[in-house]
């Protein structure tokens, strides 16, 4: 099926996903130095980025049985209005403490729109053409993070943090009213929301699923590298030791998310025609390569270089992620597989600003290169244990 046959529904979901993320990107590459600007040291620049995932980890399971029961049309309605109520509470945050609660009230909203939405897309396709729609869909969504990313820096230069704060709840605002004026997806999501809802007493039976299991360390692994290195500790570490001022900074983290949207692209299609497994593998491997790289270069335009390639080997390893974990479960049981993964893409965001501002304030940004090396090099043998799942052929998605 190509992708002149996905519906309009499909396309304003993706709309709607590029604008939530935006909002989101236009300050959070520079959070941990907004963190430390208002007071924060050592750990508690981790605690400051961490406290949107710590509420994330919470909802990403339940989320799953939410949007079984209700559908899914209102959970990422709430999502989106958490959103809009978490970036307007930070306008005037001036201590950690306060920046640490904001943030996980805005981290409520992230599993209620993200992992709903992403059911509701995997639910759209058949096993023949799942891993592009997803690969598209989070594809767009992540195009909102290059542009984010890449502005982040000019913004806050010439707006502030607190004009930063103001745009990214006017994009939250937006990306609500394209979710609830239009009737498609309240519409398409009633209809696709009909079927054997997951009962509780499945939960057990998910949670000890061999290839779900295999993802949750996977994923731990993975977004402690990218969530307390490439997002917590190199921004200050570009900042104080490398001198970037604030808009360099930005087009590094925007040269990221290029690397990672050419991944969306691209990495679905081919997992479609490979397989999953071999992508993961790539993926892993040569992120742990580019990563163990970046600790030998200090020059602006090589470091753009690498992060931009670790954006797409790990943006392989993002869109495996939730493609995996629903077709390891049966279908009705894709929101809660999906959760679980979500679950460990939380654990790992909230370990990881921990974690690597730990070992950046005890031995320096070079441990925090060795550290995420590590992790990423000890999946690789779980990632060649998967096992696939192999879906019957169905008819064509929307």
């Amino acid at each position: 099926m190509g992708q002149k046959g996905y519906s309009s529904t499909y396309y304003l979901l993706c709309a709607i996903a590029f604008l939530m993320m935006l909002a989101t990107q236009i300050t959070n590459p520079l959070l941990s130095i907004f963190a430390k600007r208002i007071g924060a040291t050592g750990v508690m620049i981790g605690y400051a980025v961490a406290g949107y995932w710590v509420t994330r980890v919470l909802l990403e399971v339940p989320s799953g049985f939410i949007s079984a029961r209700v559908g899914y049309f209102k959970p990422m309605v709430a999502g989106a209005l958490l959103t809009i109520l978490g970036n307007a509470l930070t306008i005037n945050v001036e201590s950690p403490p306060l920046l640490v609660v904001v943030r996980a009230v805005m981290g409520l909203g992230a599993p209620l729109f993200f992992a709903v939405s992403m059911t509701f897309v995997v639910n759209l396709f058949d096993a023949r053409s799942r891993g592009r729609a997803m690969g598209l869909f989070q594809g767009i969504e992540f195009i909102g993070t290059v542009i984010g990313s890449g502005m982040s820096g000019y913004v806050i230069e010439n707006l502030g943090f607190k004009g930063g704060f103001i745009l990214s709840s006017a994009l939250a605002v937006a990306a609500t009213l394209l979710l609830v004026v239009p009737p498609n997806v309240r519409r398409e999501t009633q209809v696709r929301a009909a079927g054997t809802p997951m009962n509780v007493r499945d939960l057990p039976e998910v949670l000890v699923n061999p290839t779900l299991l295999i993802m949750a360390v996977i994923t731990l692994a993975e977004f402690v590298m990218s969530t307390g290195l490439i997002y917590t500790v190199f921004p200050l570490y570009a900042e104080e030791t490398l001198g970037f001022p604030l808009a360099e900074i930005g087009y590094i983290m925007g040269a990221r998310s290029v690397g990672f949207v050419v991944a969306m692209f691209t990495m679905g299609t081919i997992s479609d025609r490979l397989g999953r497994k071999p992508v993961m593998v790539f993926g892993i491997a040569s992120t742990a390569v580019l990563i163990m790289a970046m600790g030998f270069v200090t020059g602006y335009l090589a470091i753009a270089a690498l992060v931009c390639a670790v954006g797409f080997t790990s943006g392989a390893i993002w869109i495996m992620g939730p493609v995996l974990s629903a077709e390891a479960v049966e279908p009705h049981q894709r929101g809660a597989g999906i959760g679980v993964y979500r679950t460990f893409f939380d654990l790992g965001s909230v370990l990881g600003p921990i974690v690597m501002t730990a070992v950046f304030a005890s031995w320096g940004i070079a441990y925090c290169f060795y550290v995420s090396t590590g992790l990423l090099v000890a999946s690789i043998p779980l990632a060649m244990m998967i096992r696939e799942r192999v879906e019957p052929a169905a008819g064509p998605g929307v």
